[in-house]
């Protein structure tokens, strides 16, 4: 890429995504108050920034201490990460390199005039030793590029040249208004391409507008569980409620000028792909009155999220119950709870949070288990972020980033290592798939055994039979008080029952075991349905139809795709929520996901209007290679070896085809540029 374009390139995004933190003069008196408490690590790092002086480096590193977070874990398995991550040196803590460090940055922000701050993103070797100081391990250049952007230190680079607007023949559909397609319509508009935005609820957020159970929230933490380029300072919650999320994507939505491209109550019911004109048509009914339109567009990116619809259990007679019956998914404002007896079907994530809300309020709750989750402890207390902290967030430069980065590195990282097979380990410890993993086994291990150390049998009943992270794991909203969900259970009017349900009857619920346990409200928290796309036709060349192509009994034994959601017989379509680009244990939050494949498609689209043709295409001999490597790699990790686990992660021939296979920084770097010989081109009339 040539170094014009690269500017123009980079020009565009800065334009778009304001990375530059500017100086505000601030009173010297409030800077000193605030910083009082500030660690010497993170003073050094803001240090640094507002001075722009590396050598601040050499004179304190070894004299600030070292943080003690969750990338700690990264050390326990050196040796098997192969160099990505080793834990540096002890650094002791010297008093006068605090106060030194804290007079130096509160003379610089309160200054009446201050040259720009600096981010070191030009100056590898700085950088990383600033990440060691921020995370308490050593990483390598193969993480630069990814922690300088998740870390909001820097805009997405563009690699694919050419042209910035047109021709008028490019135009797209994002279909879902999640974080998703908030992401990429917000670039595919940096990038000057014409897009629309078409989404089947009444709002925009996704995930975020459907989910309004009690108690809901995000359970990941927001300093990470955001996009890099629309970092936030005003979290009121380390753990914000659904309501609060839905307002940071609305907020998102109105700064970037997307709202007026969203159609709402828009569903995309069929796309089929027009040969002789070489755009895909689209079908969307509106949910309101049932009408229908046909759209044209060249190139199609799905959003749309693949768990969106309920799911509920396959149990005899449960149309018949007499009192009120409602899926967490699709909570209603007037259930009223209070005083009721009320039963709960499920304890993942909406489960645990809906748990310990029904607890305060409701009469008698029974919470139906089929299988028990690990459960993270709270650790935050009731959650709150404090004045003093969003001050920090938003007058201490860069003091949100290394914040961010540091999250960032504990829950990928060493959850990377967390999901690795290691048959030796196994052999002598079944119940945990490495050292890391027992690790983290034996933390949510203890909390149960403290917390239950008087019932030993419910400690039993809530401890589960496979390793930590082979299911999603689930994290306490609370610690053991009201709006717990260990207290709940701690409770005199809360039952947990671990016999499966036989069958539904106007009273309540039947249990294997003959039991009638009943209710007046059932609360449906059984999850949602795995789509992969089957609710929507979508018929490729030569109508060849995607959900057969996705089908478990397919020749390809269920959903596959290449990369960025491309597959073979399917030109100009983009999947973000792709078979193996799933999370699962923190790899890296939905957000970093959204963002990679969002990247690599606009890449792509790129590639193509640039190439002279009018579709571009995944090679099947690039979609097979990159199979037999998913496949291979797959083969290492948990989800493929171990089986007591009840996921959606593998489909019903065992196959893992939800998780990711490579680490994080791999898989980003794999999606950084397309390379155009794994795709054909074409135009309307071109032999296939």
């Amino acid at each position: 890429m040539t170094e014009d374009v690269m500017t123009e390139n980079a020009g565009r995004v800065r334009n778009l995504f304001r990375h530059r933190v500017d100086h505000v003069p601030l009173p010297a008196d409030e800077v000193r108050a605030h910083l009082a408490d500030v660690a010497a690590p993170m003073l050094l790092l803001c240090a640094m920034h507002v001075t722009g002086d590396s050598a601040l480096l050499d004179k304190y590193a070894k004299r600030v201490g070292r943080f003690e977070g969750p990338a700690q874990m990264l050390a326990v398995a050196d040796e098997a990460t192969e160099g990505t991550a080793g834990a540096p040196k002890e650094a002791a803590l010297d008093p006068s390199a605090r106060t030194e460090l804290l007079e130096l940055l509160v003379d610089e922000l309160s200054a009446p005039e201050h040259g720009p701050y600096t981010a070191f993103t030009d100056d590898c070797e700085t950088f990383q030793r600033m990440s060691q100081i921020a995370t308490g391990a050593a990483f390598n250049e193969a993480h630069l590029g990814l922690n300088q952007e998740q870390a909001g230190f820097m805009a997405e680079q563009l690699y694919v040249s050419g042209a910035a607007d047109g021709p008028e023949w490019l135009s797209l559909v994002i279909v879902g208004a999640g974080m998703g397609g908030l992401d990429a319509a917000v670039k595919a508009a940096d990038r000057g391409i014409s897009f629309e935005v078409f989404e089947k609820e009444g709002g925009i957020g996704g995930l975020w507008w459907t989910q309004r159970y009690p108690g809901v929230a995000v359970d990941t933490p927001t300093t990470n569980y955001s996009l890099s380029w629309e970092i936030t300072p005003e979290w009121s919650r380390y753990y914000p409620n659904g309501s609060e999320y839905r307002s940071y994507l609305d907020g998102i939505a109105d700064k970037y000028g997307i709202r007026e491209k969203v159609s709402l109550n828009s569903e995309v019911t069929r796309m089929e792909w027009l040969e002789d004109e070489h755009v895909w048509e689209l079908t969307v009914r509106s949910t309101i009155d049932g009408s229908i339109r046909i759209v044209q567009a060249a190139t199609v990116l799905t959003a749309a999220g693949n768990l969106c619809r309920p799911s509920y259990p396959n149990v005899e007679g449960i149309d018949t119950f007499g009192g009120e019956s409602i899926h967490s998914a699709r909570w209603r404002d007037d259930v009223d709870l209070t005083g009721k007896r009320v039963g709960v079907v499920g304890v993942g994530a909406a489960g645990v949070q809906i748990v310990s809300e029904v607890a305060q309020v409701a009469d008698q709750l029974t919470v139906f288990q089929r299988q028990a989750h690990w459960v993270l402890p709270n650790n935050v207390g009731d959650g709150s972020v404090s004045d003093h902290e969003r001050w920090l967030r938003r007058n201490l430069p860069y003091y949100k980033n290394w914040q961010r980065l540091a999250g960032f590195a504990g829950l990928n990282f060493a959850s990377w290592l967390m999901n690795q097979w290691d048959e030796a380990w196994v052999a002598e410890h079944p119940e945990s798939a490495n050292a890391v993993n027992a690790a983290m086994r034996e933390q949510c291990l203890a909390y149960i055994n403290e917390t239950f150390a008087d019932r030993p049998d419910l400690a039993a009943r809530l401890t589960p039979d496979f390793p930590f992270g082979a299911k999603r794991p689930v994290r306490d909203p609370r610690d053991f008080e009201p709006g717990g969900y260990y207290w709940a259970y701690a409770q005199p009017h809360v039952n947990l029952v671990t016999s499966s349900i036989s069958r539904v009857v106007p009273e309540g619920l039947v249990t294997v075991d003959g039991d009638i346990v009943e209710l007046d409200v059932i609360i449906w928290c059984t999850g949602m349905t795995l789509d992969n796309l089957v609710t929507v036709d979508v018929l490729g060349r030569g109508g060849r139809q995607l959900r057969d192509d996705w089908a478990d009994d397919s020749p390809w034994e269920g959903p596959r795709a290449y990369l960025g959601g491309t597959v073979p017989g399917f030109p100009n379509l983009f999947i973000t929520d792709g078979p193996n680009t799933g999370v699962a244990l923190g790899g890296g939050s939905h957000n970093y996901i959204a963002e990679t494949m969002n990247h690599y498609i606009l890449e792509c689209i790129q590639m193509l209007r640039t190439s002279g043709a009018r579709s571009i295409e995944v090679t099947l001999d690039a979609f097979n290679a990159y199979q037999e490597e998913i496949d291979r790699r797959q083969a290492k990790l948990m989800w493929a070896n171990e089986s007591k686990a009840h996921t959606y992660y593998r489909n019903k021939s065992g196959r893992a085809f939800f998780t990711q296979a490579f680490e994080v920084s791999e898989f980003w770097e794999l999606n950084r540029q397309p390379s155009p010989e794994a795709f054909k081109f074409a135009s309307p009339g071109d032999q296939q």
